[in-house]
């Protein structure tokens, strides 16, 4: 009896040290991730002819996939064709970089780019044909600086794409061969193009989830070819185009701007074409476009969370085009508009944000149009305005929560528009043609 009674925990403790020796050992079992025999590993990197040998290497390994990127940075005349015959697959990103290559045919069998496809400096492409069989690009499409390159043409099959970026290639004409792209998630990116004049080739382009930054294309007249677009979920900024005069073609967009930045666009003579845009987040930023003459084209917006800045507008002689913005979040500065005689146009605005800024206006004589303004948060500066007589205008303002600068107004003899103002911070008052202290307008004596 006593021998049985040992031989119950023996057993216990035998089988307690075998099951617990059997999960330790299924706990250290290690995997091993197993290349498969037609994968490349790794990048393949070309900078002259004398690299032959990786290309060899890639040639005899009977590969169809890269998992790291392509780099082909040789003017040397290399026969890439031989090489990539069996290439299906690239994980990483291709660059080409001024290689001799007339077309890209070399690439025919290539079905898929996981990240970017840049050329860039190619002195022979005159676009992307060559590419037969390619349906995938991750990330980006960019050509930058190619001499002759014309379009997008051999990339038909893709429809859908980051971002795309084409930059000083003096020959652009189009952007046909992209077509079928429906939608970028990243940005739209078109500069330095001496002869491009509109987007023929992104017909069918409806979404740009980042930015449309365009700029420095000196024959750009307007944006055909992008009238499908319905939105641009960041900034529009448009710059240094002296023939831009119209932005119709961009009326379908409908959905709320990040921000819109337009600056030294001298054909522009309104915003028209903007019209469906319900609201920006950010700033709106007009400088430098001599011709443009009011704001037209932003009647549907109600709010402006940034800040408006209008700086070098020659001939602007009317916030026509606001009439429906109740509030602007951030700081409003004027300067430079040598023909605004007013503030007409503001019909609704009830409050500003931010600080006020109205300086160096030739023309202006006094600030009617702003006649519901209740309430401004930041600083208010009313300075070298060589024509202000008055600040009529202001009347309904009761609330400045900041201070007030008004300097070096040459003709402003009238200050009795603020003089029921409830002001928070400090009034500065000199060298205007009549100077009173703050104490002297809140008493009345206010104009002279």
């Amino acid at each position: 009896m006593r021998k049985i009674n040992f031989l119950v925990p023996a057993i216990f403790f035998a089988l307690t040290l075998f099951i617990f020796s059997c999960k330790k050992s299924s706990d250290t079992t290690t995997t091993t991730t197993v290349t498969p025999p037609n994968v490349y590993n790794g990048s393949i990197t070309i900078y002259s002819s004398g690299n032959d040998t990786t290309l060899q290497s890639f040639l005899n390994g009977k590969y169809n996939t890269i998992t790291g990127d392509v780099v082909l940075s040789s003017s040397d005349p290399i026969d890439y064709r031989k090489y990539f015959v069996n290439l299906q697959m690239i994980k990483g990103s291709v660059t080409l970089y001024k290689i001799p290559n007339k077309d890209l045919s070399f690439l025919s069998m290539l079905r898929s780019v996981l990240g970017n496809f840049q050329i860039s400096a190619c002195p022979e492409l005159t676009s992307f044909s060559g590419l037969a069989s390619i349906d995938t690009i991750g990330s980006s499409v960019i050509a930058e600086r190619n001499p002759k390159l014309l379009n997008f043409g051999g990339l038909e099959g893709i429809d859908k794409l980051a971002s795309i970026t084409a930059t000083a290639n003096p020959a652009l004409i189009s952007f046909n061969g992209l077509h079928n792209v429906t939608a970028l998630t990243g940005s739209l990116g078109v500069s330095q193009n001496k002869v491009l004049t509109s987007f023929v080739g992104l017909s069918g382009l409806t979404s740009i989830g980042g930015d449309m930054n365009v700029s420095e294309n000196p024959a750009l007249g307007g944006f055909a070819g992008l009238t499908g677009l319905l939105e641009v979920k960041g900034t529009i900024s448009l710059s240094t185009m002296p023939l831009l005069s119209s932005l119709s073609s961009l009326t379908s967009i409908n959905d709320t701007l990040t921000s819109l930045s337009i600056v030294d666009c001298n054909g522009l003579t309104s915003l028209q074409g903007l019209n469906n845009i319900p609201c920006i987040k950010g700033n709106l930023n007009l400088v430098s476009c001599i011709n443009l003459l009011n704001l037209n084209g932003l009647t549907k917006i109600d709010t402006i969370k940034g800040t408006v800045v209008l700086n070098k507008l020659e001939n602007f002689n009317s916030f026509s085009g606001l009439g429906g913005v109740k509030y602007i979040k951030k700081d409003v500065r004027i300067s430079q508009c040598n023909n605004l005689v007013n503030m007409t146009g503001l019909a609704l605005l009830d409050s500003i944000g931010g600080g006020f800024v109205v300086q160096d206006n030739a023309k202006l004589l006094n600030f009617n149009g702003l006649s519901k303004v209740k309430t401004i948060k930041g600083k208010v500066e009313i300075l070298e305005n060589s024509s202000l007589y008055s600040l009529d205008g202001l009347e309904n303002l009761k609330n400045l929560r900041n201070s007030i600068d008004i300097y070096y107004n040459s003709n402003l003899s009238s200050y009795c528009a603020i003089k029921s103002l409830t002001l928070t911070g400090t009034a500065y008052i000199s060298q205007n043609k009549y100077t009173p202290s703050w104490a002297q307008i809140i008493a009345g004596s206010c104009s002279k």
